[in-house]
């Protein structure tokens, strides 16, 4: 059982236990759960990376910077969105207040219609 890894940053070792032999060889499986925190999004995953007797602590360590990297990708992607920019805000606000408007004038219009589609030929 390794217990000196390098781990990522952000990334925490929970704990590690047996669990069970491998099938072909025989040896034992070390389950290792692992949490890591994204400071970015704020967002917080545990995963486990399951290692048998002869993987070395090199790779080890390369299977949980690589669940690492894919996790924050994964997340940055779906769940980050940037606070707009104050130029951003402004068009943003000119919409609202474009769609106020049209509302306005439908509400006031007999059918509920602002623009009429010219005759068909």
């Amino acid at each position: 059982m390794t217990t000196d890894l390098w781990l990522p940053q952000g990334v925490t070792s929970h704990r590690s236990s047996s669990a069970g032999n491998n099938a072909e060889t025989g040896g034992s499986v070390v389950q290792h759960i692992f949490q890591v925190h994204d400071s970015v999004t704020d967002k917080r995953h545990k995963f486990v990376i399951l290692a048998d007797d002869d993987t070395s602590q090199a790779h080890l360590e390369d299977m949980v910077s690589s669940a690492v990297d894919r996790w924050f990708r994964e997340v940055r992607a779906k769940n980050h969105k940037p606070a707009p920019t104050t130029e951003q805000r402004k068009e943003i606000g000119a919409i609202l207040n474009n769609i106020r408007d049209h509302r306005i004038k439908r509400s006031e219009s007999s059918n509920n219609r602002i623009y009429y589609k010219g005759l068909r030929r």
